[in-house]
């Protein structure tokens, strides 16, 4: 019987050829994305090089481990994986050496046989087969067919589930259409990349949000924990679809590049974050370096090189060799970002719209201050990278507290104002401790403005409360003289409790209170364990020195101190004699001050006036106000949505206040 060959089939097979080909293209080009990113897809150390046993196991490995979190059975495929980077790079010294390949099939055949599962679905159904994937990837034309069946049996354990969200739903569906591709299944790649797709949108639930901060796990902030992911595999996809009929449209594509430029370079200095920007993950060791980039940096300015010149900048500022300039507030998540030249500052508050910090899988285990108004100053980054083992959580930088102080209890005046190179934030501050017994008030204020951070806090009243309360203005890492109120008075190691102090220097930051106050000032070793804080962290000690300044308060309601970039110490002197700013009020209605060049920032707890001079301001509505040059910026923290009526330097006006807590500006009519 002959066959006859028809139009029909000709295209049939057209087709069939440029699918194989589309795919392999997409495969291939992962595989060139692991070999650029070497370094960061391979960890630390090389205990990979370790000898098997018999069994094919690594004697350091424990395979019995049942940590939900970072569960230590799994580095086993990551040490395969890693084999295999350096048997298949041509430019590794281990390209196609016997020996490794040998290792890697002994290494490989042992998981095959044994399939280990995790208590926590997160290993078995995204992070094996993530390791999986890598492996397939670069190994599937040499692995024996028994091999690579199997192995493909390991990928398979990913569920696209389509009820994923945010960073898990990206990395399920990830590893579906990679799986899709190396079993040459088109129809569940273009699934997985509708799924990805419709993932990537600005959202007010979890993900990208209006502001470009990002939620997961209800209203928390983790840009760098799962919105990492979420934006890192996204991006690494678009570019490795581009060209195919899989490619991003470029609205999609913009969404993602926004959130790194507007979002991401924003929480960070450089490559250096705060606890407030991933929550839990924070206490992970190494983690305050997650906002490190530099590695997808290439490929992003490949997907979109119409914004070379922006990416090419943060580059620069991730290298250390450009800083950001300005103060961003992101409404949807209660952060502030303000950099200088020379240092920046981060602030997370908590509202009644955000939720606290979580503990879960045994992580974060005594952070259950984070994200309460705790507060940092980052010059290079070394002044809080893995710190956490030996903190004191009870004592977080910004927090005002007491001893048995538990969580914050959430109100809904909570927000910021910015005029764009500074700006300030409040919050309506409530602590308690588990029973609710004993609480602590204030209101808190935030301005930023050139080198300083000046910290108000009024009506604080205290239930309940017999012992000290106090206000930790900083817990780093010690580095260098600390030295009070004279340049040349050097403080000692230990704990010591100073009155009358004007003010603190230290690494090239000044701590000042706003009346002379009494600080108890630690200075001292401090060891701990990762354990103490993530269980499954290392149990080895960690000793650090730690600098700590408490302020004291007394019986008054009100209080503030002043946060400064000062080089030396003879800097400090200076800024307490002539300080640029003036406190202009600081009570339960109105916290308010000016700058030398006239900028004034004021919070209205409820309608009513500041007078100072021809710079009186009256609100007939809570709110935030800064003027400067003129133009009046505001804001509303309650995010209700308002019309109020201000009037400021004899002006009367209306202004419109958003309702999710933005600011609005109009010049002075």
């Amino acid at each position: 019987m002959k066959f006859k060959i028809t139009t029909v089939f000709l295209i049939q097979l057209f087709l069939l050829f440029v699918a194989e080909a589309q795919t392999d293209t997409i495969l291939e080009r992962y595989k060139a994305y692991l070999f650029r990113t070497a370094a960061l897809q391979m960890s630390s150390g090389n205990g990979w090089s370790a000898p098997l046993n018999a069994q094919g196991q690594w004697p350091d490995i424990n395979y019995e481990d049942r940590e939900p979190a970072a569960w230590k059975v799994s580095l086993h495929l990551q040490r395969v994986k890693e084999m295999a980077q350096r048997w298949a790079m041509p430019t590794a010294a281990q390209f196609h050496n016997q020996q490794l390949w040998e290792k890697i099939n002994t290494a490989l055949d042992h998981w095959l046989l044994k399939r280990y599962q995790s208590a926590n679905w997160w290993h078995n159904e995204i992070g094996v087969p993530r390791y999986m994937r890598d492996i397939l990837v670069l190994l599937r034309n040499e692995l024996a067919p028994a091999r690579l069946k199997a192995s493909l049996e390991i990928l398979a354990q990913h569920n696209v589930r389509n009820n994923a969200v945010g960073g898990n739903l990206i990395w399920c569906a990830d590893l579906g259409l990679h799986y899709g591709a190396l079993t040459n299944d088109p129809a569940l790649m273009l699934r997985c990349r509708q799924l990805v797709l419709k993932e990537i949108q600005i959202t007010k639930g979890e993900g990208i949000q209006p502001d470009y901060s990002f939620h997961q796990h209800g209203s928390r902030l983790q840009m760098y924990q799962y919105g990492k992911a979420y934006l890192w595999e996204s991006l690494r996809l678009a570019w490795q679809l581009q060209g195919t009929s899989l490619a991003f449209p470029e609205e999609k594509v913009t969404i993602l590049t926004n959130a790194v430029l507007e979002g991401w370079q924003w929480m960070a200095r450089g490559i250096h974050t705060v606890p407030g920007t991933m929550d839990r993950s924070s206490s992970r060791k190494g983690e305050l370096q997650a906002a490190d980039l530099r590695s997808l940096m290439p490929f992003i300015r490949e997907l979109e090189p119409a914004r070379d010149t922006a990416f090419k900048q943060m580059a620069a500022a991730q290298n250390g060799v450009r800083s950001l300039n300005g103060y961003r507030y992101y409404p949807y998540s209660d952060f502030a970002a303000y950099h200088r030249p020379g240092f920046s500052f981060f602030l997370k508050t908590i509202s009644a719209r955000t939720l606290p910090t979580e503990s879960i899988n045994r992580e974060n285990l005594q952070g259950k201050l984070l994200n309460s108004g705790d507060a940092y100053l980052i010059k290079d980054g070394r002044e809080y990278f893995d710190l956490m083992p030996v903190w004191n959580y009870a004592l977080l930088p910004g927090v005002t507290g007491f001893e048995d102080a538990h969580m914050i209890n959430r109100k809904e005046f909570v927000g910021a104002v910015a005029s764009g190179a500074e700006g300030f934030s409040v919050m309506e501050y409530v602590l308690k401790d588990s029973s609710g017994a004993q609480t602590l008030a204030a209101r808190k204020f935030w301005g930023c403005y050139q080198d300083v951070v000046i910290c108000l806090l009024s009506g604080m009243t205290a239930k309940n409360i017999s012992g000290k309360i106090y206000t930790a203005l900083d817990q780093c890492r010690w580095r260098g003289n600390v030295t009070i109120n004279k340049p040349a008075q050097v403080i000692d190691e230990g704990i010591h409790t100073i009155k009358g102090v004007n003010w603190i220097h230290h690494a090239g930051f000044a701590y000042m209170p706003l009346s002379p106050a009494t600080i108890e000032l630690h200075l001292k070793k401090v060891t701990g364990s990762w354990t103490s804080i993530n269980a499954s962290g290392t149990t080895e000690k960690v000793t650090e020195k730690v600098f700590m300044p408490v302020m004291v308060h007394d019986s008054t309601s009100t209080s503030g101190y002043v946060l400064a970039r000062c080089a030396k110490p003879g800097d400090a002197k200076n800024l307490f004699n002539k300080p640029g700013w003036k406190v202009l009020r600081n009570d339960t209605l109105c916290q308010a001050l000016r700058c030398n060049d006239g900028t004034m920032m004021a919070a209205f707890y409820s309608p009513g006036k500041l007078e100072s001079g021809k710079d009186t301001i009256e609100t007939d509505q809570p709110c935030l106000v800064l003027i400067k040059d003129d133009i009046v910026y505001a804001s509303d923290p309650t995010h209700k949505g308002i019309t109020v009526h201000l009037t400021a330097a004899g002006r009367s006006f209306k202004l419109s206040l958003p309702v999710d807590g933005l600011t609005v500006s109009k010049r002075l009519p």
